[in-house]
């Protein structure tokens, strides 16, 4: 246990110094889509997060809707489903499998990307006492671009007085539709002496090799990879274990861009007993507040009873774009865990954190 602990620290010194640097960078919105409520989607974060909660099966839903203001804006919905794989305490290792879907339109032109990815994880215990686990992660699939060019407005449909569609244009702009193979990696690590309390930092990279993503034919115009650290802390702040301070950090970096979320949650938990079976279920209510630097402030709240959740939140923009036009934006989440049977408990609990 001694040698464990000095490699926690130093795995934590180490994160910290990384950190530092990164937060001295100019912050902006990455180029890639994002969400307030990152944390529920894990998979669009770290492929070393697939599989890794209290439970048999994960399925999480998450919609945003951004800058409405700005002609129709952004819309992205995202759809993940993701499972622990021959989990076993005696090994004190499994695999995670899982599959992300998700789709962002922008603009009346409906530039479109759509992208479904498969991820494969492996976890596995740092020491005997299964407090300290080390994940590591893959995703590979396929990213696709497509634009409605007969949705555009162009110069020659303006009459001299107002903009008329039903002016026929000379424009014969094509673009087509195109697909390209898409591969991310990410590593996570997670300390949970109890399944109550934990702490975790990860580290991902997506978009290995700079894909081309040029609508013109023979153009060049890479995707530049994305690095994400994701941290984030569960800890119980009494002593029945009701009420919870979990804060949270995301950084994201892109070429000349970054994003960097910065805050938590206070998390209250109720316990409703079956008058006729006896069981108990938790129920989670979840407030908190974030900073996106340079960009909003995030309100967001959340409802987890037993097995579903929901969770709401809503941007304030305080950016640049914000003094300009109004660049509030609002989110959705759902998402559905199924619990493991009480009869299981013991061969599929691996003191795993219910949240990460």
């Amino acid at each position: 246990m001694k040698s464990t602990s000095k490699y926690f620290v130093r795995l934590v010194g180490c994160f910290a110094v990384v950190l530092m640097e990164l937060l001295s960078l100019d912050a902006v919105q990455a180029q890639d889509i994002h969400f307030s409520q990152y944390y529920n989607s894990p998979l669009a974060v770290n492929p070393a997060m697939t599989g890794v909660f209290d439970g048999i099966v994960r399925v999480t839903n998450n919609y945003r809707s951004q800058w409405s203001s700005l002609g129709e804006g952004y819309k992205t919905l995202q759809l993940s489903v993701d499972a622990p794989l021959g989990k076993n305490p005696q090994e004190k290792s499994y695999f995670g499998g899982g599959l992300l879907l998700y789709q962002d339109k922008a603009g009346s032109a409906q530039l479109k990307r759509t992208m479904a990815e498969a991820s494969l994880s492996y976890t596995t215990a740092l020491d005997d006492a299964s407090e300290h686990w080390f994940s590591v992660g893959f995703q590979a699939g396929l990213d696709q671009f497509a634009v409605d060019l007969s949705q555009a407005t162009w110069d020659e449909q303006w009459n001299g007085d107002h903009y008329d569609p039903s002016i026929p244009t000379t424009e014969i702009i094509q673009l087509p539709t195109f697909s390209h193979l898409d591969i991310n990696a990410g590593v996570n690590y997670y300390y949970s002496p109890d399944g109550f309390n934990t702490v975790s930092a990860g580290l991902s990279m997506s978009h290995i090799g700079s894909p081309n993503v040029s609508f013109i034919p023979l153009g060049e115009d890479p995707l530049q990879s994305r690095f994400t650290i994701n941290s984030s802390g569960d800890f119980a702040a009494n002593d029945d274990r009701s009420l919870f301070i979990n804060p949270r950090l995301l950084v994201q970096m892109q070429g000349k861009q970054k994003e960097v979320i910065l805050g938590g949650y206070v998390r209250n938990k109720l316990r409703l007993k079956s008058l006729y079976t006896g069981y108990e279920k938790e129920i989670f209510f979840d407030l908190g507040a974030f900073y996106r630097m340079n960009e909003s402030f995030i309100l967001s709240s959340r409802f987890q009873y037993h097995a579903f959740g929901l969770g709401i939140s809503y941007d304030f923009g305080v950016g640049k774009l914000a003094k300009l036009v109004n660049a509030n934006s609002w989110e959705m989440s759902l998402n559905y865990i199924l619990p493991v049977p009480r009869g299981q408990r013991a061969r599929n609990f691996n003191k795993m954190p219910r949240f990460l």
